[in-house]
């Protein structure tokens, strides 16, 4: 049976390859097999929740890795501690291919950590913290662990260029210790991934795109997007090279990447004009100091690119973020219904709405709910008459699962130009100042999956999701896919 070799890039583009072609090889070459197969992604696009769904074959509400934050259960994960993986340990694909005697080497950037035992290797590292651990725990005898810490900060800070150099150092660091691992290891699955060109592509995408409203014209940061593509097509192609021609390689990622909205619809305000969300009384004079405070700020950090600091600063001192993202104008006691801070803080063009059940008051919970959704898709750009809203919908009619209550009662998309704002008292739409500070945005759509040497096996769809990574891997491997509960499905079954 083959031999697969699994690379993860996170937020590598399928839309951007195509525009990029001619200089990526590897990637030209890999895709030409795959017969223009859509790649979607799960919702939302974060990264973790996307790559849990990729290891787990499930929907988010299943595995539960969903991170948005209900503003009064302070302080958001991101930012201050790594993820909780307990969820998904044991469940992923590589842990049914080594409970059916595959020997696995795994080496994930997201949720990999702490690691958990496998037949055969794997480190995780953690993504606030210097600590990398591995299983076996005598397998850093042999390797260097703190080679595949990672070390990149989120923003790029003033220092753009020295910042490129960093995460290119990464990268390459990173593939020497990968490729000491996939030389001198044995193994049935190969499974490791990148995780830089994501905050790359967030910190240059206004500098790469030409359509975005902050694009400077031709600037020397430009080419910075396309060279990291073109870094990782050399990469996955060294790593091809320590293989021989009965192993499967897969190059795959979690999302796409776009503009970060310059307008905002500002939903909180729409729901207090539903009077649905109370605010305080002294709220009624306009902006608090504090507010008006954080929008400075906000204005000083996307002036001067202090992104990086800022970062820093958030993630030493906690309780300054509780500061930062709180909406202090709002009566929370007397509010039935809000904006989870995820969409409010990042000006996401997704998001949801948390309804507080023990306020409806007599309210049908279930009327309100339709009734919050049918006022909303009304809405719409004031300037070409078009739906601001792409959809919205219940939480149950998107997925279903034990970690459902994760999940905002209510659910939408705007169209990218738009994203979520979290203002009261300023009126209905706004200007999104997250964009000064990191341009690019996740995008649900245009996540990207090649694979190599299927040989007699038949790709029988043009369109797959995050969902069927999962049961595709197995399939590949011999295993029966068939006898897990995914919610995906092979590409290879119609």
């Amino acid at each position: 049976m083959k031999k697969l070799l699994i690379i993860g890039i996170d937020a590598l583009d399928s839309k951007i390859i195509s525009d990029l072609e001619k200089d990526l090889p590897t990637f030209r070459k890999l895709k030409e097999g795959m017969q223009d197969v859509i790649f979607d992604g799960v919702f939302p696009p974060d990264s973790p929740t996307s790559w849990a769904s990729i290891y787990t074959g499930l929907n988010p509400a299943k595995h539960g890795i969903v991170l948005f934050t209900d503003p009064l259960k302070r302080v958001s994960t991101m930012i201050t501690k790594d993820v909780d993986n307990s969820t998904i340990r044991g469940k992923t694909f590589w842990d049914i291919a080594s409970k059916m005697g595959k020997k696995v080497s795994i080496m994930p950037h997201l949720l990999g950590y702490p690691v958990w035992p496998v037949n055969g290797i794997m480190i995780g590292r953690s993504g606030v913290t210097p600590d990398v651990q591995a299983f076996p725990e005598d397998l850093s005898k042999n390797v260097n662990l703190s080679d595949f810490k990672w070390n990149l900060n989120l923003f790029p800070g003033r220092d753009k260029k020295k910042y490129v150099r960093s995460a290119r150092n990464q990268i390459l660091r990173e593939l020497d210790f990968v490729t000491n691992i996939i030389e001198d290891y044995e193994w049935d699955l190969f499974f490791v991934s990148f995780g830089e060109l994501d905050p790359i592509q967030y910190s240059f995408w206004n500098y790469y795109d030409k359509t975005d409203p902050t694009y400077p014209g031709k600037n020397p940061y430009e080419q910075v997007i396309p060279e990291f593509y073109k870094l990782y097509d050399k990469i996955v192609q060294k790593l091809i090279s320590y293989i021989d021609s009965d192993t499967v390689v897969i190059v795959i990622s979690d999302h796409g990447i776009g503009t970060r909205p310059t307008k905002l619809l500002n939903i909180n305000e729409f729901l207090r004009r539903k009077n649905l969300l109370k605010a305080k009384n002294k709220a009624k004079d306009g902006p608090s100091t504090a507010i008006k405070l954080k929008r400075e700020l906000l204005k000083i950090v996307g002036r001067y690119d202090l992104g990086n600091l800022a970062a820093i600063f958030l993630r030493n001192f906690p309780k300054s973020k509780e500061w930062f993202i709180g909406l202090e104008q709002i009566d929370w006691k007397s509010s039935i219904a809000y904006l989870t801070d995820q969409s409010g803080v990042k000006n996401y063009p997704y998001g949801g709405i948390i309804i507080r059940k023990e306020n409806v008051n007599g309210k049908n919970y279930e009327l309100l709910r339709n009734s919050i959704i049918s006022d909303l898709i009304k809405i719409r750009d004031p300037a070409t008459g078009a739906p601001i809203f792409k959809w919205i919908c219940k939480r149950e009619d998107l997925y279903s699962g034990p970690y459902l209550d994760r999940y905002p009662d209510i659910l939408f998309e705007l169209r990218e130009d738009y994203g979520a704002g979290n203002a009261i008292f300023s009126g209905l739409l706004g200007v999104s100042l997250s964009h000064n500070i990191a341009p690019g945005c996740h995008k649900q759509h245009h996540a990207t999956l090649f694979i190599s040497s299927i040989d007699n096996k038949k790709i029988m769809r043009k369109k797959m999701n995050l969902m069927d990574a999962a049961p595709t891997i197995l399939d590949l491997l011999g295993i029966d896919w068939r006898r897990f509960n995914f919610d995906g499905r092979s590409i290879f079954e119609k």
